[in-house]
């Protein structure tokens, strides 16, 4: 089929008929179950195979167990043939030992491509840039193992590090200013802080989990917290107590601390009525920092208030279900998502919170984390349990779309990853490699893509077309 310009691309096309025996056996779980698993397979058989037309690369590894969180980190390493990135990730198992995990993976050196083409000459040659591209699976590193003797291939996905963690990983997070320090959170209250560079690479079978540090304060789980991007140390988490807690970890983590040292909070904030899922701190204003909830409210904080029992700003209902996830945008000071159970993406004003200014629909299924693109204002990325990564890009609402376009999803709806075929949990974007994303879900899959390029230099030549028609205009004048 082809494709408009303006038309979202979905990385697979669901069958109607499927869909529609699903609905109608809802009452009957065993035949719903049966074929809503062959209706994933027949998706993920269909994503398999238009995987050239779609992606740059994509790179699948299965893990021992599923990881909750994965987060790149800003460190890398030139090799031979490619690029050694690191990424954060965890485990997710109950009965056996749980690890805090850094996994290095092997990515592709600018201009280095493998062409494969489709042997008939009836479609265009596809870019993979790996020369182990497994010709079965459609995949680049098809679940890691690259080629013995083959240490800096490309798509070589390799666990480095692995440090005992008490309890799953539900979210690990580096801190901005020393990659080394690492908070992590499990099933306990706690709030563990790690520094990485004080753990052996694979740990003795007879210790027991050492952080550096443990926040203690909250009464309950949790999943949300963030780094401050301005203050060295200061960390914001939230938990099923309704409170978000403001931590100072210099004191667990400077040259004299002890293991296991304890951290109290800064500050508590009090205000949510129900489980707190998510919060970030803004990138401008060193002050403020967002949170949202199950009670369906987003509330903006002053940090610089002690113990506050009320927010700053309070959106009231703004979605109409359980808000998972916040994210204020890192160039635009006044732009904020959040993803919601209620299968959306909003999008606020800071200047006007009174009502949303875009609601994005895309996800057939609860919405857990949204992103922003590091080298993008515009562009943003939302994972959910319908097992899809939505990318989306701002600069395209409102654009014009035929009928059969629409049927596809909206214009600013740039793209639909469908590798996964469980839950996904987590996302991040790759600051030194744009336009690449790690993404894991509840099947143990561990997948590192990036879309084709021809999905959104379109737009960029656009934009810069018309920059370069204004230049030529502006040369003109200065000629006359």
């Amino acid at each position: 089929k082809s494709r408009s310009h303006h038309q979202p691309i979905n990385s697979t096309m669901s069958s109607s008929k499927t869909i529609d025996l699903i609905n109608e056996n809802r009452n009957n779980p065993e035949v719903s179950d049966v074929l809503e698993e062959r209706l994933i397979d027949a998706e993920y058989k269909i994503w398999k195979k238009n995987t050239p037309y779609l992606y740059d690369f994509v790179m699948t590894h299965s893990l021992e167990w599923p990881s909750l969180t994965c987060q790149w980190l800003p460190n890398t390493k030139t090799l031979e043939k490619s690029v050694e990135h690191n990424v954060l990730i965890g485990t997710h198992t109950t009965g056996e030992q749980n690890f805090l995990m850094v996994a290095s993976v092997n990515l592709p050196k600018d201009n280095d491509e493998v062409v494969k083409d489709s042997g008939d000459g009836s479609a265009p040659a596809a870019t993979f840039t790996a020369a182990n591209y497994d010709e079965e699976k459609n995949e680049v590193g098809g679940f890691g193992h690259a080629p013995s003797g083959s240490s800096g291939a490309v798509g070589k996905i390799e666990v480095r590090m692995k440090i005992k963690h008490d309890g799953e990983v539900n979210r690990a997070r580096y801190m901005p200013q020393n990659h080394f320090i690492v908070a992590s959170r499990g099933p306990n209250p706690e709030i563990f802080i790690w520094d990485l560079s004080k753990h052996s690479s694979f740990p003795d079978a007879a210790t027991p989990p050492s952080p550096q540090g443990v926040c203690i304060g909250h009464e309950g789980e949790g999943y949300g917290m963030c780094w401050s991007q301005h203050k060295e140390g200061s960390l914001i988490t939230c938990s099923e107590d309704k409170t978000v807690c403001l931590w100072d970890v210099n004191t667990a983590v400077g040259g004299k601390s002890e293991n296991g040292t304890q951290v109290k909070p800064v500050s508590v904030f009090r205000g949510h009525t129900d489980v707190v899922e998510d919060v970030d701190w803004h990138h401008r204003d060193v002050n403020l920092i967002g949170s949202v909830s199950d009670d369906r409210s987003i509330r903006i904080w002053d940090v610089r208030k002690e113990n506050p029992s009320q927010s700053v700003h309070c959106i009231q209902n703004a979605h109409d279900a359980d808000i998972n996830s916040i994210a204020f945008n890192p160039v635009n000071e006044y732009l904020l998502a959040t993803g919601s159970s209620d299968k959306t993406v909003a999008l606020w004003d800071m200047r006007n919170l009174k009502c949303r200014i875009q609601t994005l629909r895309g996800h057939t299924d609860q919405v857990y984390n949204v992103e922003w693109a590091p080298h993008n204002e515009s562009v943003l990325a939302s994972c959910s349990s319908d097992r899809r990564v939505g990318i989306w890009d701002l600069s395209r609402i409102g654009m014009e779309q035929t009928q059969e376009d629409a049927e596809d999803g909206p214009p600013e709806l740039l793209f639909l990853h469908g590798g996964h075929t469980s839950k996904v949990s987590d996302l991040s974007f790759n600051r030194n490699d744009e336009w690449t994303i790690a993404s894991v879900s509840e099947d143990n899959v561990f997948q590192i893509w990036n879309m084709a390029e021809e999905i959104y230099a379109d737009e960029e030549d656009e934009k810069l077309g018309e920059e370069g028609e204004d230049d030529d205009v502006l040369g003109d004048d200065e000629l006359e």
